[in-house]
């Protein structure tokens, strides 16, 4: 495999959204690291490139290296065949693209498979065939690199196995629409390194698994809206957090910047040739941070009790919410939530398999330990985005 460098570039989908941006940021801050094109829904390339502006600068990643000549701004749409780039684009703007991540994805748990399936399945299957004819017209191997979720492991924690499995195809059926469609997709990866086995070449598709996603360890950037900051913004302004069935289930916190390093670190590496592997085998790493707190740890560092009943805690969550008035200053977000909180307690939990984890130290990205300091770092964040109010 050609090692990327200074003539190499990857393709990279996604870049507007809360990963895609820190994935991007850290793209651009890796020194000798590979140009990066952008592929961006948008009417015309400017648009595109001022949307990714937008969102760097939005979450506080704007710099330098984002003016360099290093960042290329397409505008495509990953819906359509070829991500809608046309020949003489392909030919003129992707023809050193040696890697290709793709992290774009409809995000909705609400919805079944059937509305998810073209975003999140079908546009993988068009960032295989680009990559398909890039090496055909280019004569060199492109690396695939597909950003699925922690999600399809179940949240089943796996410490001594060599690594995170998959779940069951009998338990899918189970999972949210998103979840299944990563499922799917994962397969569709493992198809691919397959058929280049059977051409005699090794595997050239990888697969990423982040898992709850938290604020950045420095700046705690964050998605607010995430059902994790939902539950901690929620639990501290009742005062009070549920007992759950299992006290000692990890609570996963994978900061953000740790996930989108780990994802571009890793999948430079691969694309490189790093870390040659059996023919037959699909690298799969997954970013849930076995080295988060269990709940009832984090819930003493957030100082917040327990309920004596998970009766009582959501009798004093609906009274709360009865209470509270309509312009709240702070509403707690739980309200959005009570539907399944009714039907069911919060479900938290990572795969925390030991080997896996060393791996990933091995590959230069450990796991994370999960500090006072970090949470203090994220309840600041919280109160600066108005969810939380000041403290005293």
């Amino acid at each position: 495999a050609v090692p990327p460098g200074e003539a190499d570039a990857l393709l990279l989908t996604g870049a507007t959204g809360f990963l895609g941006t820190h994935l991007l940021a850290s793209l651009l801050a890796a020194d000798k690291g590979p140009a990066v094109v952008c592929v961006v829904r948008a009417a015309s390339d400017a648009a595109a490139a001022g949307r990714v502006s937008a969102a760097l600068r939005a979450r506080g990643l704007w710099s330098d290296a984002a003016r360099s000549p290093k960042l290329r701004c397409l505008a495509g749409d990953v819906t359509l065949p070829g991500f809608g780039l046309s020949d003489g684009v392909v030919a003129a703007s992707l023809g050193s693209v040696r890697l290709v991540i793709h992290n774009a994805a409809a995000v909705n748990h609400a919805t079944a498979y059937a509305g998810l399936k073209e975003a999140n399945v079908g546009s993988l299957v068009r960032a295989i065939r680009l990559a398909h004819g890039l090496e055909a017209a280019n004569r060199k191997p492109v690396h695939v690199a597909f950003v699925s979720t922690a999600g399809v492991c179940g949240r089943r924690a796996c410490h001594d196995a060599p690594a995170p499995p998959r779940i069951e195809m009998a338990a899918v059926d189970g999972a949210n629409g998103y979840v299944q469609g990563k499922w799917v997709a994962e397969r569709l990866i493992e198809n691919a390194n397959a058929a280049a086995r059977s051409a005699g070449a090794p595997a050239r598709y990888s697969i990423f698994r982040p898992g709850a996603i938290s604020g950045h360890s420095v700046t705690g950037d964050c998605n607010i809206g995430d059902s994790l900051n939902r539950y901690l913004v929620g639990f501290r302004l009742l005062g009070l957090a549920p007992p759950l069935p299992d006290m000692r289930v990890r609570v996963d916190m994978s900061p953000v910047d740790w996930v989108a390093g780990a994802i571009g670190g890793i999948a430079t590496q691969e694309a490189g040739g790093a870390a040659p592997r059996e023919r037959c085998e699909t690298p799969c790493f997954t970013l849930d941070n076995g080295a988060s707190l269990p709940y009832e740890d984090l819930l003493t560092e957030l100082d917040v009790p327990v309920a004596p009943s998970y009766e009582a805690w959501l009798a004093e969550l609906q009274a709360a919410l009865e209470a509270e008035p309509e312009a709240a200053p702070h509403p707690n977000p739980l309200r959005g939530l009570l539907g399944a909180l009714k039907a069911a307690p919060p479900s938290f939990g990572s795969t925390g398999s030991k080997a896996h984890m060393a791996h990933l130290a091995e590959r230069g990205h450990p796991c994370p330990t999960v500090t006072p300091a970090l949470l203090r770092t994220y309840l600041r964040r919280f109160e600066e985005e108005g969810a939380l109010p000041r403290a005293a």
